[in-house]
């Protein structure tokens, strides 16, 4: 499972999509945010989670709502191009990112140019593409990926959940957790 968090950060610094637009770089901070605070320590959260601790994290009250009834902990990431929340619920394999706001369409096609087709020997699997239409967030759309490699029986399962209006209170959420044993 190193390997695929070593080969994930390879293929983001040779990707060639493009920022240009306000909403492209906080799509772009979403994705550095991700990366190096998911993705980093997916197989390391307890290590991960001592180190946030020196981080001030938001009150019980505003975690609850990023943490959709899991205990857990949230933090605002800050970054100049957004706002942005890690979760990390108490007991699970689990981390995400919240972006209050970040273009949508460019976040989706970053996300599966990224993880769609990796390099040998990793493999990666479509697990979920759906949409549905909401009257509080607009479009919503869900992509999954499960990444692995040969003969290992646990799974990276990288998901990437999208909100296209603009009243939408996170437009973008992306989490990574492991899956199998």
């Amino acid at each position: 499972m190193p390997r695929i968090i070593a080969v994930i950060f390879v293929l983001i610094l040779t990707s060639n999509v493009c920022f240009g637009s306000e909403g492209d770089d906080q799509t772009h901070s979403f994705f550095k945010v991700y990366t190096s605070l998911c993705l980093e320590n997916i197989l390391n959260l307890e290590v991960f989670r001592q180190k946030m601790k020196l981080m001030p994290k938001l009150p019980p009250e505003q975690a609850a709502m990023f943490l959709a009834g899991y205990p857990g902990d949230a933090w605002p990431i800050p970054d100049k191009n957004g706002k942005f929340v890690l979760i990390l619920p108490i007991g699970k394999s689990f981390c995400a990112v919240h972006a209050r706001k970040a273009s949508t369409e460019t976040a989706i096609k970053f996300f599966t140019e990224l993880f769609a087709t990796p390099p040998a020997p990793i493999t990666a699997k479509q697990v979920k593409n759906e949409q549905a239409q909401t009257d509080l967030n607009g479009k919503i759309q869900t992509i999954s990926y499960e990444l692995s490699l040969p003969k290992t029986a646990r799974k990276m399962l990288l998901t990437l959940t999208t909100a296209s209006s603009e009243l939408a209170q996170i437009q973008v959420f992306g989490s990574v957790s492991m899956i199998g044993q």
